[in-house]
């Protein structure tokens, strides 16, 4: 199973919580699909603590369902243009 690792950067006065919130949220939304297990296998995050970044390293169909999640949450609070997301080398988390 590959491991993908993604760096989501946002703007100033990110607040960590809602990021916190929103990553929580796409991974309870892919452990309906694949299971909690799977999910916890597959996917880990680090938020920094100003709530700017967010690393993520998934592998599987069950992180990238988390990723997708995520990314869909971001752009719907923030706008496609609000936020980058930049794939990194290696595990991350």
């Amino acid at each position: 199973m590959d491991t993908q690792t993604l760096r989501f950067t946002f703007p100033p006065g990110a607040d960590p919580e809602v990021v916190e919130d929103d990553f929580g949220l796409a991974l309870f939304a892919a452990s309906c699909i694949y299971g909690r297990p799977s999910v916890r296998l597959a996917a880990r995050y680090l938020v920094s603590p100003d709530g700017r970044r967010c690393v993520a390293s998934v592998a599987g169909a069950a992180g990238e369902a988390v990723l997708r999640i995520f990314t869909g949450l971001c752009t719907s609070r923030l706008g496609e243009d609000g936020f980058r997301i930049e794939r990194v080398g290696g595990a991350a988390c």
